[in-house]
């Protein structure tokens, strides 16, 4: 499958921070997910890359500044 990400590749970058990214989305560590989203924009090689990354990071540093993915709430 030529679609895949190869997370483990050592030039793929951007892979790496990206599945980082989405575990950490996941696990509602959202201001951990905008970080990584970060780092995945500096690595970002295509358009699509970049924008994708970008998007990412506001929505997750969005939702870390609403407290979004705190699992002690009443």
């Amino acid at each position: 499958m030529s679609g895949k990400i190869k997370e483990n590749s050592a030039r793929n970058n951007y892979g790496c921070y990206a599945t980082g990214a989405i575990r950490a989305e996941r696990n509602g560590e959202y201001s951990r997910a905008a970080e990584l989203w970060g780092k995945a924009l500096m690595f970002a090689r295509g358009t699509s890359g970049r924008f994708w990354a970008t998007r990412r990071l506001e929505f997750c540093a969005n939702a870390a500044t609403r407290g979004w993915g705190i699992s002690d709430e009443s």
